[in-house]
């Protein structure tokens, strides 16, 4: 009886697996699409409204808000300041066009390699030179948009203070209350501000990069037996 039983079930399965496949390219395909449209959206938001941009406020030592309710050993302190401005500012915008355009790159990216490798299961052929390289070169984008993108964001940060004559230096602060308060910004790279998660996800795609090329070797050694 198992035997009869069997080829039907094997068939849906089958069928199940090959529905799945087609659902996930089908969404993959919608979302790189949507990705590419809000790239497009996005830059020409950035260099056509006001730029926004949000800095790390220095205030001189002992000088706080006067906040309802702080009182006894409670304390509070300005944080940072939000700035809008519709001058020109080129370079910021160039710099948070930049890393805007890092992370739909990625994504875009991802939807393209979600659809390879859909296409390679659906041939029964997931071992491909062509899928290894493809997640190489997707784990290596990840972590270079990891390292470089929010420092990008950081860099548009600190040229939009500097071009707007705010003083800029965190080591200047004032002295005394009444002497004013100043943005404390950096173009310094620095990798305590990158995306570690993403970072991780690029790390973990390039070692799966390996375990394709090795299970292609073992995919060919077998052939070879046979």
């Amino acid at each position: 009886m198992s035997r009869d039983l069997d080829p039907p079930a094997q068939r849906l399965g089958h069928i199940g697996g090959r529905t799945f496949l087609l659902t996930v390219s089908g969404v993959a395909a919608v979302a790189g699409l949507l990705a590419v449209f809000y790239l497009v959206w996005f830059t020409e938001e950035t260099f056509t409204r006001s730029f926004f941009f949000e800095a790390s406020l220095a205030t001189p030592p002992g000088d706080v808000p006067d906040l309802r309710g702080v009182s006894g050993t409670s304390f509070a302190t300005y944080g940072t300041a939000i700035v809008e401005s519709d001058e020109g500012l080129l370079g910021p915008r160039l710099a948070l066009a930049a890393a805007q355009a890092l992370y739909f790159i990625l994504f875009i990216a991802g939807c393209a390699a979600v659809i390879l490798i859909c296409r390679r299961l659906w041939k029964n052929e997931p071992f491909t030179t062509m899928a290894h390289w493809v997640l190489l070169a997707l784990g290596t984008q990840a972590g270079i948009t990891a390292l470089i993108a929010p420092w990008l964001e950081t860099l548009s940060t600190h040229l939009a203070v500097t071009e707007l004559g705010f003083p800029g230096s965190g080591s200047e602060i004032p002295g005394a209350s009444g002497d004013g308060y100043w943005l404390a910004t950096s173009a310094e790279f620095s990798f305590q501000d990158a995306n570690h998660s993403l970072l991780a996800l690029g790390v973990v795609l390039i070692l799966l990069s390996l375990v394709l090329r090795r299970g292609r070797s073992m995919q060919l050694d077998t052939a070879g037996l046979v």
